[in-house]
């Protein structure tokens, strides 16, 4: 879970920085996360790096 919590760090960064890079890294790193998907905190972190990629395609 500490790859998670790192990932989840760099989610406030990546919001404010609006950079498509980052948050295509943290989609790849999300996505390497497998099983620990289902579980709600890690789901939730997904959905801020969806909203993330939503709004850094819109910007």
């Amino acid at each position: 879970m500490a790859q998670v919590r790192r990932v989840s760090e760099a989610v406030e960064p990546a919001r404010t920085s609006s950079s498509g890079y980052v948050t295509r890294r943290l989609r790849g790193l999300y996505d390497e996360f497998g099983p620990l998907r289902q579980d709600r905190r890690v789901a939730e972190l997904g959905a801020e790096i969806v909203a993330l990629s939503t709004s850094s395609r819109e910007g």
